[in-house]
């Protein structure tokens, strides 16, 4: 709406309005610091001090990212609007995974925050590396998306149709099957999922490849650190369960 009513003498103002908006919410954070834990929307998102502790590593990234962006998309004359909603929209995602509590928010949040980093690596469309990058970096997440699906389907069945995270563990107690070769097969399914989109070794050679036709702004500020911080706490949070 911003966009469709200003002209783009007045570009400055969505920097402005969107930093605006991150460092806002950083102060939120700082306000809820060692508040009571706060489980919302049906037990499917958990706030804590645990949480919140990523979610700040991930607003930060998002902050740094729009001001060293300014410089080089005001040189290329791109459309300001689509790279500040990508950029927003990727935070949103990362910061529901955070707080993720069950199986359908672990999915979901981090296919939003993936899509909008699939359209930000591809940002520079007349750039050939950038659309390879782009085609490379959205068969890899959709293939580490499949399989970290299926791990998840596999907790689901064994705890008995569960999907909050200590109800699986309650689940999979009551059924016996947490000794079960289907454990395995869903911790190892989980583990490559997540190592994908990780990228640590052995699932990195992908990794080169993308990030070479991606802008250096891009990557130095948002995709790799706030993926390794959003990785890191699913990865925490399943093992604490």
């Amino acid at each position: 709406m911003i966009d469709s009513t200003y002209d783009q003498k007045d570009r400055p103002w969505f920097y402005f309005i969107s930093s605006t908006s991150l460092v806002m919410s950083i102060t939120t954070l700082f306000f809820r610091w060692r508040e009571e834990p706060i489980i919302s929307f049906s037990g499917n998102f958990q706030t804590n001090n645990f949480n919140e502790i990523f979610q700040f590593l991930i607003l930060l990234c998002s902050t740094l990212c729009i001001p060293l962006s300014v410089e080089y998309i005001e040189c290329t004359e791109m459309a300001i609007t689509e790279f500040l909603l990508f950029v927003l929209t990727a935070t949103l995602g990362g910061m529901f995974l955070c707080g993720a509590n069950d199986l359908i928010t672990i999915f979901v949040a981090p296919e939003c925050f993936s899509l909008c980093s699939y359209l930000l690596s591809g940002y520079t469309k007349r750039d050939i590396r950038s659309n390879e990058t782009t085609m490379k970096y959205l068969l890899m997440g959709g293939a580490s998306s499949s399989i970290l699906v299926h791990g998840l389907s596999w907790l689901y069945g064994l705890s008995g149709g569960e999907i909050e995270l200590q109800e699986i563990v309650n689940g999979l107690i009551n059924t016996q099957m947490y000794n079960s070769p289907g454990i395995s097969i869903a911790l190892i399914s989980i583990t490559v999922g997540i190592g994908f989109k990780l990228s640590p070794a052995p699932f990195h050679q992908w990794t080169p490849d993308v990030y070479e036709g991606v802008r250096c702004y891009i990557v130095g500020s948002h995709p790799s650190e706030t993926t390794s911080v959003i990785g890191a706490s699913v990865d925490k949070r399943i093992t604490l369960r």
